[in-house]
């Protein structure tokens, strides 16, 4: 059987331009000080709920770092080495630091003296206020030493712009009432929604077909089937 070649373009990554702000302009505008100038030390945490944009933000503000910047995502159930921390980088990124283990908590701790000592930037992300994050208290008093923003979720408007971006960057071919379609019977947080966008993209792709209403309600159905 001959196997079409799919024209799939590599999907924009995170970046603080395409970042839809909604209530978040001035955690934004703090990333974009410091991308733009890094020469003062900065120690920065932003916290928020699931689909607020943390990962986003801290992933966009990498790109824009460039060099000497180390990037260090958490995930639950996974082991992080703590000599990640313990390089000549001077730029420190933890995305949801509230899953430290203490092994990696006390090296960021360290780390933070260190910074603070001979200069540097870190910046945090987690799911709830420094003092609420289960880490050890002399931690969590240095995390909200510095900046802190709470990150909102975006409204069902602001959504629906992030999702129009998304497929504008990615030339995604959906209609705009297939996107309110799609935010009306889905599930309404940001990462599920931008899941269901990729993979009707790809079922776009493999059908040649646009997505419309009666593609976006064919993919529901087949979901819910498959539950």
């Amino acid at each position: 059987m001959h196997q079409l070649a799919l024209p799939i373009q590599a999907p924009t990554p995170p970046t603080l331009d395409n970042f839809v702000c909604g209530r978040n302009n001035e955690a934004l505008a703090a990333l974009r000080t410091l991308a733009s100038s890094p020469g003062a030390q900065t120690f920065m945490y932003l916290w928020g709920l699931k689909g607020s944009g943390k990962s986003h933000l801290l992933q966009g503000l990498s790109v824009a770092l460039g060099q000497q910047t180390a990037f260090l995502p958490l995930f639950i159930d996974v082991q992080h080495d703590s000599d990640t921390l313990l390089g000549e980088e001077t730029i420190l990124l933890i995305d949801n630091v509230n899953l430290a283990r203490p092994s990696l908590g006390e090296s960021l701790f360290h780390a933070w003296n260190r910074f603070r000592e001979k200069g540097g930037h870190m910046i945090c992300t987690g799911d709830c206020p420094p003092a609420q994050l289960p880490l050890a208290p002399e931690l969590t008093s240095r995390l909200a030493w510095g900046e802190v923003y709470r990150l909102h979720n975006l409204n069902d408007e602001e959504k629906w712009a992030a999702l129009k971006l998304k497929a504008t960057s990615n030339a995604i071919p959906i209609s705009d009432d297939a996107i309110t379609y799609l935010m009306m019977h889905a599930n309404r947080d940001m990462p599920s929604l931008m899941q269901a966008l990729d993979q009707l993209d790809t079922l776009s792709l493999s059908s040649q077909r646009t997505i419309s209403i009666s593609l976006v309600r064919a993919y529901l159905a087949s979901m819910h089937s498959s539950i």
